[in-house]
């Protein structure tokens, strides 16, 4: 079985990703397992951890997790094609590269912004990290 880990941040590039994702399935020989993945940054400050308990950052980052993964999960269901879905919290690239090995993977797909060379180098680049370490092959849709 072929299983895609779809990267969902709620943007243009990143439902460009889920359309090549469900383009894949529909077109695929194999049975198609789709995950969608949403990875929410902790929540940073030196006060934080003083006034808002754990249980409260985990509440806040399920909330906005469940609100990006919300439009992607309605498209696939009235697609017909079914899907799990999971909110990481932490770096992007490494919470991305890590769920795709711990369950098993076939490849990810993100969207990308396409930016250059010397602007990925300078910013820094969500999907040049989870290239960087994904063991699994990772599809870029710009």
């Amino acid at each position: 079985m072929l299983t895609l880990l779809v990267a969902v941040d709620g943007s243009a590039y990143s439902d460009r990703a889920l359309d090549y994702a469900m383009l894949r399935a529909a077109n695929s020989r194999e049975p198609v397992e789709l995950r969608l993945l949403n990875v929410q940054l902790p929540l940073a400050g030196v006060n934080v951890k003083l006034f808002i308990s754990a249980g409260s950052q985990q509440e806040y980052s399920r909330e906005e997790g469940l609100a990006v993964l919300a439009g992607p999960c309605k498209r696939l269901e009235q697609a017909g094609i079914a899907c799990q879905h999971h909110i990481g919290v932490g770096d992007p690239g490494q919470v991305i590269a890590d769920y795709a090995c711990s369950t098993g993977c076939s490849e990810v797909v993100m969207g990308t912004q396409g930016r250059g060379a010397l602007a990925g180098a300078v910013m820094g680049s969500v999907a040049q990290k989870v290239v960087k370490l994904s063991p699994v092959p990772v599809v870029l849709v710009k």
